[in-house]
C-alpha cells in the first residue's frame, strides 16, 4: 500500500514537473539511436529558438539532413508550436512535416493529438524543446519523453519575456547537470 502511495504521489509531481528527462545541447547533436534509447517511436519538434531563432523562419542549417537520418531511421517527426498560424505552418511545409500550432503548451492535449496522428502511444512520443516551463511540463504531463535542448542564440523578439524564463528555469538545470548531464544515459 505504502508503495502505491508513493507512486502515486511520485506520478503527481513528475507530471507538474519541468524537469527534463534528457538534455542536449542541439536537436542536432540527438541521433535514431539516441531517439531509439529512450524508447522514442516519434519526435516533435518546437520550432522558436529550437530549430528556427525567436520569430525568424529559416531553420538551423543541418536541420534538412537530420530529418532525412530520423525518419531513414523509421522515427515519425513532427512540429508541435506555441506558434500561432501561418507561420509554423510554412516552417512545416519547407520541411515536409504534419505541423499543430497554437499547442498552449504546458498543456498537454496537442502533444497526445500529435501521438495520435503518428500512430505512437503517448510515452513513445519525444517532445524536443527548449522551454522547461513550456515544452517540458507539456511533455511530462502527458507522458511523453521530455527533451530538452539548449536554446538558440538570439532570443530577441522579446528579450525580457525570455530572460525572466531562462533565469527561472536556471535552478532546475542546475539539479539536472548534478544528476545527469548532456545525453542519454543508463538510469
Amino acid at each position: 500500500m505504502a508503495d502505491t502511495y508513493k507512486k502515486s504521489i511520485l506520478d503527481i509531481i513528475l507530471k507538474s514537473s519541468p524537469m527534463p528527462k534528457y538534455r542536449f545541447k542541439s536537436v542536432l547533436d540527438i541521433t535514431a539511436e539516441d531517439f531509439k534509447k529512450m524508447g522514442a517511436e516519434a519526435v516533435a519538434l518546437d520550432i522558436d529558438n529550437t530549430i528556427c531563432n525567436d520569430g525568424k523562419d529559416n531553420c538551423i542549417d543541418g536541420l534538412e539532413d537530420w530529418l532525412k537520418e530520423i525518419q531513414g531511421a523509421g522515427i515519425k517527426v513532427m512540429i508541435i508550436s506555441n506558434a500561432i498560424p501561418p507561420r509554423p505552418v510554412k516552417i512545416a511545409q519547407k520541411l515536409s512535416l504534419p505541423c499543430l500550432c497554437y499547442a498552449k503548451k504546458p498543456l498537454s492535449y496537442k502533444l497526445r493529438k500529435g501521438a495520435k496522428m503518428m500512430g505512437v502511444e503517448t510515452n513513445r512520443l519525444a517532445m524536443v524543446g527548449d522551454q522547461l516551463f513550456a515544452d517540458v511540463k507539456a511533455a511530462n504531463g502527458c507522458g511523453a519523453i521530455a527533451v530538452r535542448v539548449d536554446p538558440l542564440k538570439g532570443e530577441t523578439r522579446y528579450p525580457r519575456y525570455y530572460a525572466m524564463r531562462r533565469k527561472k528555469e536556471a535552478a532546475v538545470l542546475e539539479e539536472f547537470e548534478k544528476r545527469h548531464g548532456y545525453g542519454v544515459y543508463d538510469e
